[in-house]
């Protein structure tokens, strides 16, 4: 049994086949090339091959919709390559993008400063599905070269190349996204090989100590050096920043520190070569705040520097509180600052709070702070509990306060036994 054949005039049969072919083409762009000349290039290509020109360009936009990511001219002398700028307003390339409706121009105009004169011009957006990517340009020296057939073809044309640019985008949003994630497990492992796996046992103190990293690493560290003469070191620091680089940032002022302080310096002087090393060694603006303190275990005395951290909190037995602010600025943020000693005395029944912004910047759904009285209220509230278990309460405390996505927490605890 036989089927009729339809039958179908051969131009026009062409015409279609080569169209499918155009599109196909234009879809394989993004996968065949991953160099944007090529693909810019290979799109005037495919615009040649379903309508004439004697100039051509295509601009893809970048996330904001509103300034040109890359751009591609061709005329008769040759093709300029692609460059990043801003949408001209009121332009026929602007106004296809806003009103995602191609732009027909019939009279003469001058695309390219000294080019030849144009006497018509089509400017079709590149409509995706999430948006307008960019769009066509076109100028041929024929009065009403691009007709209703044009435009359509060109319409069907830019909606594959928008659907290219997406998907090629969002191939680099997942490359991008693999790369922030092997970023941040370094940055993690890192971290986690810093933070004290378990704090020192000194007599007449119990001590604990508590970090809570955020979805994104950041740079809180804190650390207990064993000095001569039954004295310890106490470092608890927060880098400003966060990732790789803040986790390197806190491995270089671990450094630096662990170096210095064993050579009996005062910890004034600690904190000043400590600065230089951080300010010659990192990018300007990089800075990091950090509370040193020199712990004299037999005597309970304390000689320490507050530089630019947040106020270490010694809630006295009678429920006074002590803020140690004494030092200077943060380390690195200047070239040569000058930092001051204070001093303390832990007495029985006495608390230190050491801690880092992410505890009592905290904020909930009022935009209200957790702030220093409300941790020396629950410190104060739990002072017959071990060191332990005022960490926990503490933490579970600023976790129920808090509303969003919190900062990286630390806290450190010393009770005086």
């Amino acid at each position: 049994m036989t089927y009729p054949q339809p039958v179908l005039e051969t131009a026009s049969a062409d015409e279609a086949l080569r169209a499918v072919r155009v599109l196909v083409d234009a879809y394989q762009l993004s996968a065949a090339s991953r160099d944007v000349d090529q693909i810019l290039n290979g799109i005037l290509d495919c615009v040649a091959r379903l309508v004439d020109y004697e100039s051509a360009a295509v601009y893809v936009l970048g996330s904001t919709g509103r300034h040109v990511r890359h751009y591609w001219w061709r005329d008769e002398s040759g093709a300029v390559p692609c460059h990043d700028g801003a949408l001209e307003e009121g332009r026929p390339v602007a106004r296809a993008i806003d009103t995602r409706e191609p732009v027909l121009l019939d009279e003469s105009i001058d695309p390219a400063e000294g080019g030849p004169c144009h006497q018509s011009g089509l400017v079709v957006p590149l409509v995706g599905l999430h948006g307008v990517m960019g769009a066509i340009e076109l100028h041929s020296k024929r009065r009403r070269a691009y007709d209703a057939r044009a435009v359509e073809m060109l319409r069907l044309l830019g909606a594959v190349i928008a659907g290219t640019i997406e998907r090629s985008r969002l191939k680099e949003e997942v490359r991008a996204k693999r790369r922030i994630d092997a970023e941040m497990l370094v940055a993690r492992q890192v971290m986690e090989d810093l933070i004290p796996r378990e704090v020192p046992a000194l007599k007449g103190l119990d001590i604990a100590g508590v970090n809570e990293a955020s979805f994104e690493v950041g740079g809180d560290y804190y650390e207990f050096i064993e000095l001569p003469d039954d004295r310890w070191g106490v470092i608890i620091a927060d880098v400003a920043g966060k990732g790789i680089a803040a986790a390197l940032q806190v491995s270089a002022i671990r450094a630096s520190m662990y170096a210095l302080v064993g050579r009996e310096l005062a910890i004034r002087a600690v904190l000043r070569r400590a600065n230089r090393f951080f300010f010659d060694s990192v990018d300007a603006g990089r800075y990091v705040t950090l509370f040193f303190a020199v712990l004299d275990v037999p005597t309970r005395q304390m000689i320490y520097v507050n530089a630019g951290h947040q106020p270490p909190l010694l809630v006295r037995a009678d429920g006074a509180v002590d803020k140690l602010w004494s030092g200077g600025v943060p380390i690195g943020m200047f070239e040569s600052p000058r930092y001051f000693e204070g001093g303390a005395r832990l007495r029985s029944g006495d608390l230190l709070a050491l801690y880092t912004d992410g505890i009592v910047e905290s904020s909930n759904a009022h935009d209200e702070e957790f702030g220093h009285d409300r941790l020396a209220e629950i410190m104060n509230g739990a002072r017959s509990e071990s060191a332990e278990v005022i960490c926990q309460r503490v933490m579970d405390d600023v976790r129920s306060f808090s509303f969003g996505n919190p900062d990286d927490r630390t806290l450190l605890v010393l009770k005086a036994t």
